[in-house]
């Protein structure tokens, strides 16, 4: 965990940085683009609503086989910053597991992803599950209050930080997690995806496929819905690696 004074150091630099960029805005007479943040959503803004992935005409967008979904946690965002490499993720880091599948799955919803991290995020930092249980039963009080302290720390964080890439990020990975196909053939598709999900991560439960499939309604934002619970109750479909971390005294911030 960063000394205060280190930590301080890095928040003021942030706000600095981010003042530059509402000044540089507010100066420059020329529209911004449609892909440029706002200023109100330059923080990844909640009520920042970014464009789906369409297809053209009769195709409709749904997600691809197999879902390719990769993450690298909490630490991922932020591992170019200074000082962030030494933090202790261990309670929310599963939020951000989370969160970054569900940028992954096709259709889904950016406000709905950034909503649920923000709600995994404040349950772990009020429940501890980094903790193995009879760890923190042998806690003081005053050492339980500390944890809990620095896990919302790191949760204003990674809540600051994590979504300045704004709708580009997001947009990207729809692009690579869709496949356009014929709306004929769309609940065909919905099938065969939910099938290879339960070959690959239970094979014993594919014969649930067709009261999931009477769910969907051949509806592509119940399927998201229900391609987004199965990820989330085998965590196994994301494939989790180590991001890179940068030298403890190399400085990577654009100012």
């Amino acid at each position: 965990m960063p000394s205060p004074p280190r930590f301080v150091h890095f928040v003021f630099l942030l706000l600095l940085s981010a003042r530059r960029c509402l000044l540089a805005r507010a100066n420059d007479e020329t529209p911004p683009k449609p892909d440029d943040p706002t200023p109100d959503d330059l923080f990844g803004n909640k009520n920042q609503v970014c464009a789906p992935f369409t297809c053209a005409k009769p195709y409709v967008a749904i997600a691809k086989w197999p879902l390719g979904i990769t993450s690298d946690g909490c630490l991922g965002a932020l591992a170019g910053q200074s000082g962030m490499s030494g933090m202790n993720y261990k309670h929310i880091d599963h939020c951000c597991h989370m969160k970054n599948a569900c940028y992954q799955i096709c259709n889904s919803n950016k406000q709905t992803c950034d909503s649920d991290l923000k709600k995994c995020m404040k349950k772990s930092c009020e429940d501890l599950p980094g903790l193995d249980p009879d760890a923190l039963a042998s806690m003081t009080e005053e050492e339980v209050a500390k944890e809990k302290e620095n896990c919302d720390r790191v949760k204003g964080i990674v809540d600051l930080l994590g979504n300045m890439g704004g709708c580009k990020e997001r947009e990207a990975l729809q692009r690579k997690s869709c496949e356009c196909v014929e709306k004929t053939k769309l609940e065909s598709k919905m099938e065969r995806v939910l099938r290879n999900f339960y070959k690959k991560y239970n094979p014993e439960g594919v014969d649930k496929v067709p009261a999931l499939m009477e769910k969907t309604d051949g509806k592509r934002t119940k399927f998201t819905h229900i391609l987004m619970n199965l990820v989330k109750k085998y965590p196994e479909a994301i494939k989790k690696k180590v991001p890179e971390t940068p030298d403890r005294n190399t400085v990577k911030m654009d100012l």
